[in-house]
């Protein structure tokens, strides 16, 4: 993603990492559910099937006699692409790829290149039974976790290895409307870790899906209309 910034010649640049560097306050946004739903967009309008986030937001609050500790990242949305959704007819790259990454298994060139990256990808046709193909090329029963725990749809979060914040058995609540539109809900467990993810960073698990579309689009899953959220509050239960 490319940002474009025009700056007047008097006016002094700020760079990305001030910005990521300036302390956030610590009282008064978002204290409340009131003054949080002060600053909610209005995407946040509740889905279909759902309450409004706001409704949800107060129910939470009145879980804790004190609010769990919060923390701000930034939200991104990892999926199960299905080999299936990569046809020739749709622009895909469907020539064999024989990645050394996938033991020399020959898949189509973008279902193999999307599988590398997102972890599991969904084999059209299981091999010896075996239904989902690893980014290591090694074929598994199901899609698993860190801890050799099978991921849940639209529940399960990745995030880096060495974020000392999350461990076995920590409670995290995504609080962002729109993620919450799309999730359906505002709880969730880390169930992945992985060093290619930033610190600052969560990676929401959708499930299964076909890719969005060819070029960039083959890492979004077709039926989530969110790439990514910025300066997220998450509320840490430890």
């Amino acid at each position: 993603m490319r940002l474009t910034t025009v700056v007047e010649a008097s006016t002094p640049k700020v760079t990305w990492q001030e910005i990521l560097a300036t302390p956030l306050a610590k009282e008064g946004l978002y204290q409340s559910p009131e003054e949080f739903a002060a600053v909610i967009p209005p995407r946040a309008v509740a889905a279909e099937g759902i309450r409004p986030f706001t409704e949800v937001l107060r129910n939470l609050y009145e879980t804790f006699d004190s609010l769990p500790e919060t923390h701000y990242f930034f939200c991104t949305v990892y999926y199960t692409p299905r080999e299936s959704g990569f046809t020739a007819e749709r622009g895909f790259n469907v020539k064999a790829d024989a990645r050394r990454d996938l033991r020399s298994r020959k898949f189509e060139n973008d279902f193999a290149r999307t599988t590398y990256v997102e972890g599991f990808g969904r084999l059209a046709e299981p091999v010896g039974g075996l239904p989902y193909l690893a980014y290591d090329g090694g074929l598994h029963s199901r899609i698993l976790g860190n801890r050799g725990n099978t991921l849940i749809d639209r529940t399960s979060i990745a995030v880096h290895r060495g974020n000392p914040l999350f461990g076995k058995g920590t409670k995290t609540w995504i609080l962002d409307p729109q993620m919450y539109n799309q999730f359906g809900g505002i709880r969730y467990e880390v169930g992945d870790t992985g060093g290619g993810l930033f610190r600052s960073q969560i990676d929401l698990y959708w499930g299964e899906d076909d890719p969005r579309g060819p070029g960039s689009g083959i890492f979004r899953p077709a039926s989530c209309d969110v790439a990514v959220s910025w300066i997220v509050p998450v509320l840490v239960w430890r």
